[in-house]
């Protein structure tokens, strides 16, 4: 299976493509609020951040918020985060 690996922390992400994802997962999972970069911003930041359009803004401003991995596969599959079963079910549905 042939893949390419895109760093949106290095390489960033366009907004176009950040909506994609936030249609298909939703706004809420993508956000890593468990992380650093999260626990560094300030409280109005985060309180700030409860809607779609507030965390794409912030997801697009500090790309390392994302949570990762993300698998995407251009025809409209998504997986995000990583757990074995998860991986076979995503791999075996592209390679349909």
């Amino acid at each position: 299976m042939a893949y390419q690996f895109h760093d949106y922390r290095a390489d960033g992400l366009d907004e176009q493509q950040l909506r994609g994802f936030v249609e298909r997962l939703g706004w809420e999972p993508l956000l890593n609020t468990r992380g650093t970069t999260w626990r560094k911003l300030d409280e109005a930041q985060r309180t700030a951040c409860n809607n779609a359009d507030a965390a794409i803004a912030l997801m697009l401003a500090q790309p390392a918020i994302i949570k990762r991995p993300l698998l995407d596969d251009g025809n409209g599959h998504a997986l995000l985060g990583f757990s074995a079963e998860g991986y076979q079910q995503f791999i075996s549905e592209v390679a349909a």
